[in-house]
């Protein structure tokens, strides 16, 4: 939901996804002598809404913030999934973005050159890796959470200091292709429900054209190596 990103708050988008209603959004952030005061108004209605004692945010840029998240928020706990960058390059080229578009999220595709996603890929690596070390800090290679999620969450589960519950998994495990991408600026549903499958793993070597695989890795090369990701 973008709250730990330093920018202007959009209220209407937040109030669209959090049920909050943006005019209280607006009162709380008024009468909040910080940004991170107002996250925690926002995060105490929002829990209260739903009923649950703890909540997560999954904005991808986060990344880029865990100095100021913990620095404002001492006791959260930092959650930096990794995978093969060139896996990840192909999924975010066909990875539509959530975007306010007339009053409503809709999920469009906005495509971006191999280079350019590469580069991000190892910028935010960077950016997370930074806090290994720190007891708040947590890495989650993708592969493992695809490859044996039972395993990997219980892990997780047990950093977090929460009970594992076998209703995290909801979808059951496969190796089914995911579904079809839509053309560029095309509305779509959200990509980010459904089973869980192993498919995407090793996507590169099908997905990236020969001619564009030289460029990708010249920029991620010295990463893979880094963090143990073999030809």
């Amino acid at each position: 939901m973008n709250v730990y990103l330093p920018a202007r708050f959009q209220f209407d988008p937040l109030a669209a996804l959090s049920e909050v209603p943006a005019a209280d959004l607006r009162a709380m952030f008024r009468s909040s002598p910080s940004q991170g005061a107002f996250i925690d108004a926002f995060a105490a209605r929002y829990r209260s809404l739903r009923g649950k004692p703890r909540w997560a945010e999954k904005t991808p840029l986060n990344v880029r913030h865990f100095g100021w998240v913990l620095e404002r928020f001492p006791d959260v706990r930092l959650v930096h999934v990794i995978r093969d960058g060139r896996d990840a390059v192909c999924s975010a080229a066909k990875h539509p973005d959530r975007r306010w578009v007339d009053g409503a999220w809709v999920w469009q595709l906005h495509p971006h050159s191999l280079e350019d996603l590469a580069r991000t890929w190892v910028t935010d690596t960077s950016a997370g890796m930074r806090f290994r070390g720190d007891p708040r800090y947590r890495e989650v290679r993708y592969e493992d959470l695809v490859t044996r999620p039972d395993e990997t969450l219980r892990e997780l589960c047990d950093f977090l200091g929460e009970p594992f519950d076998a209703d995290v998994l909801d979808g059951e495990q496969g190796d089914a292709p995911p579904t079809p991408v839509p053309t560029a600026g095309a509305a779509v549903a959200s990509p980010d429900r459904g089973q869980v499958f192993t498919h995407s793993i090793g996507r590169w070597r099908r997905d990236i054209p020969a001619a564009e695989l030289p460029k990708v890795l010249a920029i991620c090369r010295a990463r893979l190596a880094e963090l143990g990701y073999g030809d």
